[in-house]
């Protein structure tokens, strides 16, 4: 199977992308560029942007802040597989553009996207950054990843 990030162009157009977010204020449930998002809003927002994902209403339903404390269900990981033609990867040797799981609580309840030894994420109460892949605080939180194909 061909990765969707292969073409160099379409990494240059993620990385213009990822770098438009940056310093987006965190909020929960939102997705405007600039002005509040939150973690898989993000992912969904510039994976729309690139055409890879169509975002609408029912893309992401509605879920309180803490679901991830009460529930194993592994919601997130379903929306990827649901929305995304993706297969599940291995940690170790991730590439441009793979999405990034990691276990805040019960179950998967935060994403990223890599680039160039980066995780792009939205995280509460900072907003959109990059944290080095290796940062030992987000690392050992890192549960699974997903590459996305053509």
């Amino acid at each position: 199977m061909v990765e969707f990030f292969s073409d160099i162009d379409k990494q240059k157009d993620l990385k213009k992308i990822l770098d438009e977010w940056l310093d987006t204020p965190f909020r929960h449930h939102c997705s405007i560029k600039g002005l509040g998002c939150d973690c898989i809003h993000f992912v969904a927002c510039v994976l729309d942007e690139l055409k890879i994902l169509i975002l609408t209403k029912k893309t992401i339903p509605d879920y309180p802040r803490d679901w991830h404390l009460h529930n194993t269900r592994e919601l997130l990981e379903e929306g990827i597989i649901k929305n995304l033609n993706v297969e599940k990867i291995n940690l170790s040797n991730p590439v441009n553009g793979d999405i990034i799981c990691s276990h805040f609580g019960k179950a998967a309840s935060h994403a990223g996207i890599y680039f160039d030894g980066y995780v792009y994420q939205a995280l509460n109460d900072i907003g959109v950054r990059k944290i080095n892949f290796n940062d030992k605080k987000f690392s050992k939180k890192m549960k699974f990843a997903y590459r996305i194909l053509k």
